[in-house]
């Protein structure tokens, strides 16, 4: 019980961090290769040199072997008696001082800065850009650019510049690709708003993209966390919970078990009710000392949740004292986020191609509404794609529509598993979906899609057979092939009888006694 409330707590208070995979090669019809930049997404580590002149590793968060159940075993009863009289004051203060140690570390200013000496482990020099280059061909590892995720974006933007421009001299290119994945996408995002017009890049890809938002980091910041009975379930059978064969089974068959009898939606419903009524107690204080400090972070806010983040973040403070803070997360969102698809095809039409890469076949964090929304385990296809219409993860897209579709001639664009309709996305002939990809999980075998995409000009879903719009990656093999009716059916995983779970249950129990 108390591993499954550690799990719990675990999901409610974390914030997925992912890093990115290797940058590729775009080579002119001349055979003259164009170095690809990677803007990597979040996962650098954020270091501090303490009083004592030592480094303390802020990111990845060191949390004290323990903690986590320590703290819900401590959590447990002020929940209770909570619950019972309705009095949440001493809950949220127990929440808080077990939390905010965890991530307050890493605050910025007031500002969006970081004034306290912390800072992300980034370097790269000419020398290393030369190595790198001295052969004549642009490898697979070559360019990648790391910065700090938390800062301003057109901070970043700006020394992604200075990186671009060092890559193009040394290199002897005059153009540049840029590809980015799930944050990454956001700074390039800026940077083409700052530079795109220099005539330099050539393409951008985006790939498990969070420039229309992430729901589970957005979520975070309105305070509008929501209990999804089933997406928990599903979400237990998509994470490694890292806690060993037999009790990932326990906690598996035994989600399972209460989700059959209603005991999840029990559960959902009190803890739903609980946080309507305490958000505003909890969430700013938190937030305002962690990621709500992070101008990049802003950047994974939808539109849809924008107005409620800044009301949830900074209800009860003087704005005037984040002035500088609120500058910057604002700039962006009016510049950046409300106009992307107006600047990307500004961008377009002259000369850059655009293409995109989505993931999806993962539950996402079991913390909104919407959690059951076609996804990768962080960023549902509506997001990642920039508006395609999808089902939800165990759904299909009704008969009525696909009849619809195929009155229209858009057809086409549905998947195969008719999960998805591409045709609504943003550019949906440079568009291509991979199932059964987790949004943490980036394969080499992507690597030859986005060779090929920025290899070629004008370069489509229907351009190579082997990469159609829909395909599936198969993680035994470390590959992806085009989606047929054989490959298409990957959720099994989420369907397990009433009597399997019972009787994995009572295994996983006696198997747990009989090694105690």
């Amino acid at each position: 019980m108390k591993k499954a409330l550690s799990l719990l707590l675990s999901v409610v208070m974390a914030v997925t961090a992912v890093i990115g995979a290797a940058p590729l090669v775009y080579a002119t019809p001349d055979g003259t290769q164009i170095p690809v930049v990677h803007v990597v997404g979040t996962g650098t580590h954020i270091v501090r040199t303490n009083e004592n002149g030592e480094t303390e590793k802020l990111f990845p968060f060191q949390i004290p072997e323990g903690y986590i159940a320590e703290k819900a075993e401590v959590m447990l009863p002020v929940f209770a008696e909570a619950f019972f009289t309705q009095e949440w004051d001493e809950f949220c203060d127990v929440l808080y001082e077990i939390v905010s140690p965890i991530f307050s570390k890493m605050a910025l200013d007031k500002n969006g800065e970081a004034s306290d000496g912390s800072y992300a482990e980034t370097s790269w020099s000419r020398e290393e850009i030369a190595m790198a280059a001295a052969d004549g061909v642009n490898g697979a590892t070559d360019y990648m650019f790391y910065y700090d995720w938390r800062v301003d974006p057109f901070e970043t933007s700006d020394k992604l510049h200075e990186y671009v421009q060092a890559v193009m001299e040394i290199t002897g290119s005059d153009k540049v690709a840029l590809y980015g994945r799930c944050l990454g996408s956001n700074i390039i995002s800026a940077y083409m708003y700052e530079y795109g017009n220099l005539g330099h890049v050539s393409d951008v890809v985006h790939y498990a993209s969070a420039a229309y938002g992430a729901t589970p980091c957005s979520k975070m910041f309105t305070g509008e966390l929501y209990l999804n009975a089933d997406a928990i379930e599903n979400f237990v059978y998509d994470i490694d919970l890292g806690l060993g064969e037999m009790v990932t089974d326990l906690i598996q068959s035994l989600v399972t078990l209460m989700n059959y009898t209603y005991g999840t939606d029990i559960l959902a419903w009190a803890v739903n009710n609980v946080v309507e009524d305490i958000y505003l107690d909890i969430f700013p204080r938190i937030m305002v000392e962690s990621y709500g400090t992070f101008p990049a972070y802003w950047t994974m806010v939808s539109i849809e949740d924008y107005d409620r983040a800044m009301e949830t973040v900074f209800y009860g403070k003087d704005l005037n004292e984040y002035a500088g803070l609120i500058e910057k997360i604002e700039y962006y969102y009016n510049n950046v986020r409300v106009p992307f698809e107006e600047n990307t095809t500004a961008q377009i039409e002259q000369g850059i191609e655009f293409s995109n890469i989505v993931k999806y076949g993962y539950t996402n964090y079991p913390i909104a509404k919407n959690a059951d929304e076609l996804a990768d385990g962080m960023v549902t296809v509506r997001e990642s794609s920039f508006g395609a219409t999808a089902s939800n993860t165990e759904d299909t897209l009704s008969p009525l529509y696909i009849l619809k579709a195929q009155l229209n001639g858009t057809d086409k664009y549905i998947s195969p598993d008719k999960q998805i309709d591409a045709s609504t996305g943003f550019s949906r002939d440079s568009t291509w979906y991979v199932k059964n990809l987790e949004h943490t999980v980036f394969p080499e075998c992507i690597n030859g899609l986005v060779s090929d995409i920025v290899n070629n000009r004008d370069f489509t879903v229907e351009s190579n057979p082997e990469y159609p719009q829909f395909m599936v990656y198969d993680d035994a093999t470390s590959t992806i092939s085009p989606m047929t009716e054989d490959n298409m059916d990957t959720t099994d995983r989420y369907e397990t009888p009433f009597i399997t779970a019972l009787f994995t249950f009572f295994k996983s129990v006696f198997a747990l006694i009989a090694a105690s």
